[in-house]
């Protein structure tokens, strides 16, 4: 019979040593790797006293950024629910309204955005699909807890602080790229 593939070995029913017999030579070989393990350097981080580092394009909690004139960025256009393979990522669309120019920078806005934070396995397709750079994944990590409607977060969680101050950078996070097509202000994204 012709074999299918050339990595067949040929198995030989040679007699076992009287070493190997008694497994000596494999338990002394588990217990030098046990001792090397014991005495060697330990991986175990402090937490609450000290933190891991994390790289700058970690993708951890999702933010709602906001713009220059601090009014919401998304216009609910639904691209990131669609890219999102979870299917983590629910909205609601709302029309603005006269006098909410300042709160809205279209015309349409994200009445209720949501993610389920427990079906979220932090892809960053939302990302990479929001056409408006609306959302934008953190280095922040997801609060634990005991419930699973305390892992559904919504707009009131996601929706990033009025205050300059206190803007979350995701420059880090954006290809060159984008930077350079955000240079360019006469492109209708960018006004």
């Amino acid at each position: 019979m012709q074999p299918l593939t050339n990595r067949s070995k040929i198995v030989s029913n040679k007699k076992m040593t009287l070493a190997e017999r008694l497994y000596l030579p494999g338990i002394i070989g588990g217990m030098l790797i046990t001792m090397k393990h014991f005495l060697g350097k330990k991986t175990t981080i402090k937490y609450p006293e000290t933190r891991k580092e994390y790289s700058e394009i970690y993708r951890g909690r999702h933010v709602l950024k906001r713009d220059d004139e601090g009014r919401e960025r998304c216009t609910a256009c639904g691209l990131c629910a669609l890219a999102c393979p979870a299917e983590a990522i629910s909205m609601v669309a709302a029309e603005r309204k006269p006098g909410e120019e300042h709160l809205y920078r279209e015309e349409k806005y994200a009445k209720v955005y949501e993610i389920n934070m427990l079906r979220c396995i932090f892809c960053g397709l939302c990302e990479e699909a929001c056409p408006k750079e609306a959302i934008f994944l953190t280095k922040q990590t997801v609060n634990s807890g005991y419930r699973r409607d305390v892992f559904i977060y919504g707009k009131e969680l996601l929706v990033e602080s009025v205050d300059a101050d206190k803007r979350i950078d995701v420059s880090k996070r954006q290809t060159e790229e984008v930077k350079n097509f955000k240079k360019e202000k006469n492109q209708r994204h960018n006004r």
